[in-house]
C-alpha cells in the first residue's frame, strides 16, 4: 500500500464530508509506520448521489486505477462508493484486475487490501454473487419474453413502414422531392426512405 486514493462522496451535507475525512484521516494516522503510504491522492464528489456512476471524481479515480497510478482505494463506507451493491461488487472486481485493493474504514469485513489473507476468497465470493445476479436478470428477461409470446404479443420494434407509406414515398420521389423532405413528411428516417425506395 504505497500509493493510495482516498475517495469521499456527499450528496448535499458538507458536514458529512468533514465527518468522513476525519474518520479516514484518523485511520490513516493510526497505521503502523511501515504500512503508511508514500503517496496519498484525494478524489471527491460533492452534491452527487451514490446512484450516479458518472461522477467526475469517481471517473478520475478509476482512470488512475486503470493506469496503476494507485494501488489501494480507501473509503469511509461502501455506500460512499456506490449505493448499488451489485455495481459496487463489480467495480471492486474490476479494481482487482488492475491490481488495486479496496478498503472501507468503517467496515473491516469488506477490506480487500493486499494484506488481507482472505482477500482471494472474498473476491471469489463477490464474483459468484455478481454472476448469480447476472443469471437472475437473464432469467427474468427470458421469462418475460416467453410470457409475452404466450399472450400473442408481437415482440420487437413496431413496423412503421406500411404499403401506403411506400406508395406515398414513390409518388413524392417522382415529384422530385429530396429524401430528407420525404422522410419528414412520412415521419421516417432518411435511411428508411432510401431502403423503402430501393425495395
Amino acid at each position: 500500500m504505497e500509493r493510495i486514493a482516498l475517495y469521499y462522496r456527499v450528496s448535499t451535507d458538507k458536514q458529512d464530508l468533514e465527518s468522513q475525512k476525519h474518520t479516514v484521516e484518523k485511520w490513516l494516522g493510526e497505521l503502523p509506520e511501515k504500512e503508511r503510504p508514500k503517496k496519498v491522492y484525494v478524489f471527491e464528489d460533492e452534491g452527487f448521489s451514490g446512484k450516479d456512476h458518472g461522477r467526475p471524481g469517481l471517473k478520475k479515480m478509476m482512470q488512475a486505477a486503470a493506469k496503476r497510478e494507485i494501488d489501494t482505494i480507501v473509503v469511509y463506507r461502501l455506500d460512499r462508493f456506490s449505493r448499488n451493491a451489485t455495481i459496487a461488487i463489480k467495480t471492486i472486481l474490476e479494481l482487482d484486475e488492475y491490481g488495486v485493493g479496496f478498503i472501507s474504514v468503517t467496515q473491516p469485513v469488506l477490506n480487500l487490501g493486499h494484506s488481507n489473507p482472505f482477500r482471494r476468497t472474498m473476491l471469489a465470493a463477490f464474483a459468484e454473487i455478481a454472476e448469480i445476479e447476472r443469471e437472475t436478470i437473464v432469467a427474468r428477461v427470458k421469462a418475460g419474453l416467453d410470457a409475452a409470446k404466450k399472450k400473442g404479443t408481437k415482440l420487437g420494434a413496431p413496423i412503421k413502414i406500411t404499403g401506403e407509406k411506400k406508395e406515398e414515398a414513390l409518388k413524392l420521389r417522382e415529384e422530385g422531392l429530396p429524401f430528407k423532405v420525404i422522410a419528414e413528411r412520412l415521419s421516417l428516417s432518411v435511411g428508411s426512405v432510401h431502403n423503402l425506395l430501393k425495395g
